[in-house]
């Protein structure tokens, strides 16, 4: 088979399977969609903001105390995600998984020369995520307090439970994705069907595939001489 085919030829492939490329293009992106809404649990995110700025009570100390609590930011940072912060904030919110797992629900950031510390949580539930992030600020506020002396953490911001924005999964842009991977698949296997059909259709394969020429065509008349064989029959 001659591999330079026309755009014609490959719109004609296409228009043959059309049935089987639509088919599977909606089987797969309506299977996509029932799994994205109801099996697929979505994934919230609530978030809360600190301030920690320990001042150390002397005159012209203002800089060296904000590059002390610099120095100390990924400290902190570590200090709200340790399993005694961690096995408090599951105490008080009597959590039934581990400390491990509530571990990966939280994430810590902060930008940089920043001394404010951005707490987020992501759960199922919104409400619960809101929960667990306040609790955390609150027991890593009273830790720091007995533990290291630090009286200055600042709540700016306490958590709230949002049923938006949903943090995961991304519905559209999963069925999305969903189609155009099936629309893809649909019509390459259309080509690799195509390819594989070894069924003369045309004058031109006839001539590729005997590597002779096409001296006439002889067209199927049979129906014609039927039907004007029964019109001579009724006269």
């Amino acid at each position: 088979m001659n591999e330079n085919m026309s755009f014609k030829e490959l719109f004609d492939i296409i228009k043959h399977r059309f049935l089987l490329i639509f088919i599977m293009t909606a089987v797969v992106t309506l299977v996509t969609g029932y799994i994205q809404f109801r099996v697929i649990s979505p994934v919230y995110q609530a978030s809360t903001q600190v301030l920690i700025h320990e001042t150390s009570g002397e005159k012209n100390s203002n800089l060296s105390d904000v590059q002390l609590n610099l120095h100390y930011n990924n400290t902190f940072q570590t200090i709200m995600k340790s399993p005694v912060v961690l096995e408090k904030v599951k105490q008080t919110l009597h959590l039934s998984e581990t400390a491990s797992a509530l571990k990966a629900k939280i994430t810590t950031s902060s930008e940089t020369d920043s001394e404010i510390i951005t707490i987020a949580v992501q759960d199922e539930n919104p409400k619960q995520a809101a929960a667990i992030a306040n609790t955390l600020m609150k027991t890593f506020k009273k830790e720091v307090r007995d533990r290291m002396n630090i009286k200055g953490v600042i709540v700016l911001s306490e958590a709230k439970a949002s049923e938006s924005p949903m943090v995961k999964p991304s519905r559209i842009r999963n069925i999305m994705m969903a189609f155009g991977a099936a629309l893809m698949a649909g019509v390459t296997l259309a080509f690799f069907l195509h390819f594989l059909d070894e069924t003369v259709k045309s004058e031109r394969q006839l001539s590729e595939k005997t590597d002779l020429p096409v001296l006439g065509v002889v067209y199927d008349i049979k129906n014609q001489q039927t039907r004007s064989d029964e019109k001579h029959f009724g006269e």
